[in-house]
């Protein structure tokens, strides 16, 4: 029989993670990347159409909490690939749980886990092989969802530099392993997780280094398919975590239209270098230079 276990404060409610998933997470990296790397087409889709199918990130989260656990787990296994081709994985579903700081990681969470493998297996993200009596083994497709093998995106846009057209569907952006070791991503909720991408989308658009970012509605809609709610709970949670400071600035400084005003986003990547905790107040943000998302520029060289 499991030992029992208390009831947990939900994970987007705690001010900092727990040293179970901390000291998870740091045996994890012992054997994981610096740095993640994750498509951009995983992300957003490539051009401005609403019509077109849901980018993976955006699926991935439809489900409530159960969406939440399959971006983090997917985002995990992503990071535990450390070689060009797919890494086969194969922990309990206890270790995912621990790892993602789940409530009652030996029975509950171990289910949150066993449903969002099998979710990612139906919709070609991960395929996975039963071992009787051990834990099933785990094995990454590519990331965008297209039933493919998985190769690093780093290692594939290398072989493909000469040609930038074949290259750019590899294009990517890189996630420190200190999401995980220093207890971010166990206290993001999944709307958090989804803008922390986002603004890593949006900076891999320019090669520029974090400044303020302002994405209006329809370009919200076209290129990452989530709602307006979606971006608003996500850049609350960003700021509680000090990941994100807002401003306020016009969208054209040379106008006297008061009305043409938005909030701009400033993402704080040393942030990461810190423990998580969540912060009681907002975080006001500067009031630097506008950045203009629709400006979809190529992706930089790698």
């Amino acid at each position: 029989m499991a030992p029992a276990q208390a009831p947990r404060v939900p994970a987007e409610s705690l001010d900092v993670a727990s040293g179970l998933a901390l000291d998870a997470a740091k045996k994890a990296a012992r054997i994981a990347r610096k740095r993640a790397q994750i498509r951009l087409g995983f992300i957003s889709r490539p051009t401005f159409d609403p019509q077109a199918p849901l980018p993976p990130l955006a699926r991935c989260l439809r489900g409530g909490r159960g969406g939440q656990v399959r971006l983090k787990l997917l985002l995990t296994y992503l990071w535990m690939q450390t070689k060009d081709h797919g890494v086969a994985l194969a922990y309990p579903a206890q270790v995912w749980a621990r790892l993602l700081d789940l409530d009652q990681p030996e029975t509950a969470g171990a289910r949150r886990i066993n449903e969002a493998q099998a979710w990612l297996e139906g919709h070609m993200f991960i395929a996975t092989q039963a071992q009787p009596g051990h834990a099933n083994k785990v094995t990454v497709l590519n990331e965008t969802g297209n039933d493919e093998p998985y190769i690093a995106p780093g290692a594939a846009a290398k072989a493909l530099s000469n040609d930038p057209e074949k290259a750019r569907p590899h294009y990517y952006a890189q996630i420190p392993a200190t999401l995980w070791t220093n207890g971010y991503i166990q206290l993001m909720t999944g709307a958090g997780l989804a803008m922390y991408l986002i603004l890593l989308d949006q900076y891999a658009l320019t090669g520029a280094a974090p400044q303020p970012v302002w994405i209006s509605p329809s370009a919200f809609k076209a290129y990452y398919g989530l709602s307006q709610d979606t971006r608003a709970a996500g850049i609350k949670d960003l700021t509680e975590l000090g990941l994100v400071t807002t401003g306020r600035q016009s969208i054209n400084p040379n106008d006297f239209d008061l009305e043409r005003i938005r909030n701009v986003y400033t993402l704080k990547p040393d942030q990461l270098d810190v423990p998580a905790r969540r912060l009681q107040q907002p975080v006001r943000g500067s009031r630097d230079e506008f950045v203009d998302p629709h400006r979809r520029l190529a992706r930089p060289k790698m």
